[in-house]
């Protein structure tokens, strides 16, 4: 099922089907966020987690309050770009700096195997919070400052 032109459910369901009630925030989040991204770099996006059940996020290391266990509120996703997935800093950037592009959190996320960026859409907040860090919680995030959504971009 397509949520968007360039992204399928399918692409965020690799710990198991996504419930329905979720359909709507991801739907939201390839809308706001994803498709402007992929348009702007003008390659896909590589989605490495999108929804998880609880069982799924615990083995994944997130915390006990991850947006990828997504509700009809919010929803979250893991993602990179193949160009660039040795250095995503200036994706991060381009999000955290654009009052134009809808997000709750944006995460960058150090691995040995590449850099992936986290993303959260929220229905019900939307905190424009930037961190980075290293990948599945293995160490603290350093906050990073973003543009107001209210701001020109």
């Amino acid at each position: 099922m397509k949520l968007t032109e360039h992204f399928d459910v399918t692409e965020f369901e690799h710990d198991g089907p996504m419930p329905a009630e979720c359909l709507a925030p991801y739907t939201s989040l390839c809308e706001k966020l994803l498709e402007p991204i992929r348009t702007h770099y003008g390659e896909p996006i590589v989605v490495t987690s999108g929804y998880r059940s609880p069982a799924a996020n615990a083995a994944a290391h997130g915390v006990a309050n991850s947006q990828h266990v997504a509700t009809v509120n919010y929803c979250a996703a893991d993602w990179y770009l193949a160009s660039m997935h040795a250095d995503m800093r200036p994706v991060f950037d381009l999000i955290r700096g654009s009052a134009g592009l809808e997000f709750d959190q944006v995460i960058l996320e150090h691995g040995a195997d590449g850099d992936i960026i986290h993303t959260s859409w929220s229905r019900t907040f939307n905190r424009r919070e930037a961190l980075e860090g290293a990948t599945a919680n293995q160490s603290a995030y350093t906050r990073w400052p973003t543009i107001p959504a209210s701001a020109d971009a």
